[in-house]
C-alpha cells in the first residue's frame, strides 16, 4: 500500500506545483497581452481589475519614471533617437512586483517608434509583446517575464522614437505589488504618466531677466514691491505662442490669475495678470503675498504636467511703495488729468494728445500704485467700482517744498474700473508759481519714488465778462427732464462731464473721450459710481434724479 500510495501523493503534489505555477505565469503573462497600464488610452485598464486590496495609488510607496535618468516631466525627446525608461518602484509592504509600460501618440493609438529590453537585468526578466488597441491597431507593451521578489524593484526598456516627430508621446507605467498570498487579494496598484514633447515642439522655459522685476511705473526701477500694487516682470518666452494677450476677468468679478496658459506666483501665491506678452507680464502684487523677502516665478503651462517655471526673482515687499506713472519714458512729467480730461503737461507733451499746464487754483489728478490697503478693502484682483480711499490718513502731497492742504486733498484711493491702480485728486494752491515741479507724496511717512515732475503754468489775465448765449447748454440739475435731441453739463468728481439724450431717446453720458449709453447697458452703472443717477419716461425724455454734491 505504501509504495503505491507514496507516488500518487508525490504526484498530486508535482501536480499542485505545475497547476500553481501555470496559475502564476498566466496571470503574468496576461498582464502583458492584455493593455493594463490605466493610461488616458482608449479601452485602456488598470491591473487593479484582478489584483485588488485599495485604490489605485493609495498605497505607501512610490513609483518614478525617469527618461534617461531625468524625470519624465523635464526630458524632449529627439526623433530616431533611442533613450532608456526607468521605472523605479518600492513600498515596505510588498513582497513582489511587476510592471507594464507603454508609449502611445495620436489618439492614444498610435505606436511612437518600437520598446525593447535594453539587456541590463538579467536575461528573461522582460519582454516586449504587442496587443490590439482601438478598431484593430496594434500597440507594444512592455512588462516583467516573471516578478521581482522585494520592496523594491527597478525596470530598464529602451524606446526608439521614429526618425520624424509625431508630436506628444504619453508614457504610461503601472506597477502591481503583491503580498504573496496566492491570491487576488491584499495587492496594490501604483499607476504614473508622462508626456513627452519633441525638441522642436517646445519653447525654451521662461526666463525672468536680471532685476527684472520692478513696480508698474518702471520709471523708478524699484524691485520693492507692495501689496496690491501693479508690478512689470521682464524677461523672455512668457507666452507660450509668443501672441500677446489683455487680462480678463473670471466668473467672480476678479482679474484672471492665468492668461493664454502663463500664471505669476509672488510668494507661492497666484497674481491677478493685467497684461501678458513674450516678454513682459504685468500683474497685481497679491494681497496675501506677505512682508519682507520675496519671489516672483513665471509658470507657463501653469498646473500642467509639463509646466515650465522661470528662474526665482528676488524682491522685497512693504507696506506701502507709493509711485507715479508718467505719461511718456522720454519726459518726466507725471501722469496728470485736468478735469476735462486733458493732460497736465507741456502743449507738446504727448505727440496728438491735447495737454496743457496746471494753473493755481485747478483740480487735478495724478496716478500711481502702491498706496497700500483702502476702506472699504479691495480684494486682490478686484476691480475698484465704488470709491475706496486709503486706509491711512496720513497723506501729504508736495509740490516741490510745497505742501497740498488737506482741505485740498479731494481723494486718494482706488482709481476706478482697475485694479491696483490709485489716485489722488487735489487743487494746486493759489500761490504755486509757474514751472516744472517735483511731484512726490509722504505716505505713512514712506516718500514715493523722486523724479515726477508737475508742469504748473502762469494764470491767464482775467477774461472781460460775456453774455451767456442762448444755445449755451444748460447746468444739470436734479428733476431736470432732458428731451431728446438735448443735452445739459456737470462736474463730476472733478470731471466736466455731459448729459444728453440723442434724437432716437439712447441716453449717454460722457467726460472727455469717455462715454457710457443706455444702450450699452452701463449707463446707470456709470452714473451711480460717480452718485448721480436718471430715469427714462414714458415720452422717450429722461429725468435727472440725483447729482453728486458740488466739489468744494
Amino acid at each position: 500500500m505504501n509504495t503505491v500510495r507514496f507516488p500518487l501523493v508525490a504526484g498530486l503534489l508535482v501536480a499542485g506545483m505545475l497547476g500553481l505555477a501555470q496559475v502564476s505565469s498566466a496571470y503574468s503573462s496576461r498582464a502583458l497581452s492584455t493593455p493594463e497600464t490605466g493610461g488616458p488610452f482608449p479601452g485602456e485598464q488598470v491591473c487593479a481589475r484582478c489584483h485588488q486590496g485599495s485604490e489605485v495609488n493609495s498605497g505607501s510607496g512610490s513609483l518614478q519614471l525617469l527618461v534617461g535618468e531625468v524625470s519624465a516631466s523635464d526630458y524632449m525627446y529627439t526623433p530616431g533617437q533611442t533613450v532608456t525608461l526607468i521605472v523605479q518602484f518600492t513600498d515596505a509592504t510588498v513582497a513582489r512586483s511587476g510592471f507594464q509600460l507603454t508609449a502611445r501618440s495620436g489618439d492614444g493609438c498610435g505606436q511612437p517608434g518600437t520598446l525593447a529590453d535594453t539587456g541590463a537585468t538579467p536575461a528573461g526578466t522582460i519582454r516586449v509583446q504587442e496587443a490590439t488597441c482601438g478598431t484593430g491597431g496594434t500597440v507594444q507593451l512592455a512588462g516583467h517575464r516573471r516578478p521581482e521578489v522585494g520592496t523594491t524593484a527597478t525596470w530598464q526598456v529602451n524606446w526608439t522614437p521614429p526618425d520624424e516627430s509625431v508630436g506628444p508621446v504619453t508614457v504610461a507605467v503601472a506597477v502591481n505589488g503583491t503580498n504573496g498570498n496566492g491570491a487576488r487579494t491584499g495587492d496594490k496598484i501604483y499607476t504614473s504618466q508622462a508626456i513627452l514633447q519633441p525638441v522642436s515642439a517646445q519653447a525654451p522655459p521662461p526666463a525672468i531677466s536680471e532685476n527684472g522685476v520692478v513696480l508698474g511705473d518702471r520709471a523708478s526701477m524699484t524691485t520693492t514691491m507692495a501689496p496690491g500694487a501693479i508690478a512689470v516682470a521682464s524677461g523672455s518666452d512668457f507666452s507660450k505662442d509668443g501672441s500677446t494677450v489683455p487680462g480678463t476677468v473670471d466668473a467672480s468679478g476678479l482679474v484672471s490669475t492665468m492668461l493664454a496658459g502663463t500664471c505669476i506666483e509672488v510668494n507661492q501665491q497666484f497674481a491677478p495678470l493685467i497684461r501678458l506678452a513674450n516678454a513682459e507680464v504685468i500683474f497685481q502684487v497679491p494681497f496675501e503675498s506677505g512682508l519682507g523677502a520675496g519671489s516672483v516665478q513665471v509658470v507657463r503651462d501653469c498646473g500642467e504636467a509639463g509646466e515650465q517655471r522661470s528662474n526665482s526673482a528676488s524682491v522685497t515687499v512693504e507696506a506701502v511703495k507709493p509711485v507715479f506713472y508718467l505719461f511718456s519714458e522720454a519726459s518726466a512729467g507725471i501722469a496728470g488729468l485736468h478735469t476735462d480730461l486733458a493732460l497736465v503737461g507741456r502743449a507738446d507733451a504727448v505727440e496728438g494728445v491735447e495737454s496743457r499746464p496746471a494753473l493755481p487754483g485747478d483740480i487735478v489728478t495724478v496716478f500711481g500704485t502702491g498706496f497700500g490697503p483702502t476702506s472699504p478693502a479691495l480684494a486682490t484682483g478686484a476691480i475698484a467700482i465704488a470709491p475706496a480711499s486709503l486706509a491711512t490718513t496720513d497723506v501729504r502731497p508736495m509740490i516741490g517744498q510745497m505742501e497740498v492742504a488737506a482741505a485740498d486733498l479731494l481723494y486718494a484711493g482706488a482709481a476706478p474700473n482697475f485694479a491696483g491702480l490709485y489716485q489722488m485728486s487735489f487743487r494746486v494752491p493759489e500761490n504755486t508759481p509757474a514751472g516744472q515741479h517735483a511731484f512726490s507724496v509722504m505716505l505713512n511717512g514712506v516718500a514715493s519714488a523722486a523724479g515726477p515732475k508737475l508742469e504748473i503754468g502762469a494764470p491767464e489775465p482775467p477774461a472781460p465778462p460775456t453774455t451767456p448765449g442762448e444755445d449755451e447748454t444748460p447746468m444739470c440739475v436734479v428733476d431736470l427732464v432732458v428731451m431728446p435731441g438735448e443735452k445739459c453739463s456737470a462736474t463730476i468728481a472733478g470731471f466736466a462731464a455731459t448729459f444728453e439724450v440723442k434724437e432716437d431717446g439712447d441716453a449717454c453720458a460722457a467726460a472727455g473721450v469717455l462715454s457710457f449709453c443706455h444702450s450699452e447697458g452701463n449707463l446707470k452703472s456709470t452714473l451711480l459710481l460717480f452718485g448721480a443717477d436718471a430715469e427714462e419716461n414714458d415720452d422717450g425724455s429722461w429725468t435727472i434724479t440725483k447729482l453728486p454734491p458740488l466739489d468744494p
